[in-house]
């Protein structure tokens, strides 16, 4: 918990949105390296399942957006997936990157300097798809065997799914992820789940007086989100000046500079 404080570090973590969306396909391994290369701290990215139970980092319910193939992706299977192009949407400098396992990600991050930043997705109720009651189970797995529990925040849209890493790895890191308003009340809701250690708040409802509150819980604040390209130096500044302790975009390297021009 005390690593993404900015009370205990001194500094603003950065974070790459989807590996660093803005410079390659979101969430393939070309983004991710595209990343590291820009001195982030951590790399966010999605991860759900196929039929056959593999976890895949994609962020879409569906294969349409970003890759070549159609349909839902828990209609497909693992080796179905692994086929598709998952880059010639972006650029053609970038036809034939794949849609990357869990497992993959995770054996190629497990010797750099970056943390994780992995959000369980799951269906909204309103998209009258029923949630994926394995996706936990399998996920913390795949961390487990690369060593990466301790080098991962866990979070997602769907809180139930965070109560249930705690339940099944109470060491586990974990922060809920919010887009609509929130205010300091909603850190009373938060800490109803013991374990959670941070709030990921979209940037329109960040305020001085939500991350006052967040860290007198010893909770960590993060705002994802803002308009870019490009980063408003602005925006940045003021949600610095508010308290939080990590942000997140999809032109990493922007936000490095930003932060070390200070």
């Amino acid at each position: 918990m005390t690593a993404r404080l900015r009370s205990i570090t001194g500094r603003v973590r950065t974070v790459g949105h989807r590996g660093a969306q803005a410079d390659a396909p979101e969430n393939t391994m070309a983004a991710f390296r595209a990343a590291l290369a820009a001195g982030v701290d951590e790399i966010e990215f999605d991860v759900q399942l196929t039929r056959d139970g593999v976890p895949v980092v994609l962020h879409d319910a569906t294969l349409d957006r970003t890759t070549d193939g159609h349909g839902l992706l828990r209609d497909r299977t693992w080796p179905e997936v692994e086929r598709l192009d998952a880059g010639s949407w972006s650029s053609p400098e970038h036809a034939g990157e794949r849609v990357p396992s869990l497992d993959q990600l995770c054996a190629w991050v497990a010797d750099k300097p970056l943390d994780l930043s992995l959000e369980l997705k799951q269906p909204a109720p309103g998209e009258g798809l029923a949630r994926d009651e394995r996706l936990v189970l399998v996920v913390l797995a795949v961390l487990r065997a690369h060593g990466l529990v301790g080098r991962t925040v866990i979070h997602s849209f769907d809180h139930p799914s965070i109560a249930r890493v705690l339940l099944l790895e109470p060491q586990a890191a974990t922060a809920l992820l919010y887009s609509g308003p929130v205010f300091a009340e909603y850190v009373e809701s938060a800490i109803t789940v013991p374990g959670i250690i941070g709030l990921h708040v979209r940037w329109l409802w960040v305020s001085r007086e939500l991350c006052a509150a967040a860290h007198a819980r010893g909770l960590y604040v993060h705002a994802w989100g803002m308009p870019e390209p490009p980063l408003q130096a602005a925006l940045i500044h003021r949600l610095i000046a508010f308290g939080v302790d990590s942000l997140s975009a999809n032109s990493p390297r922007a936000l490095v500079d930003l932060l070390r021009a200070g």
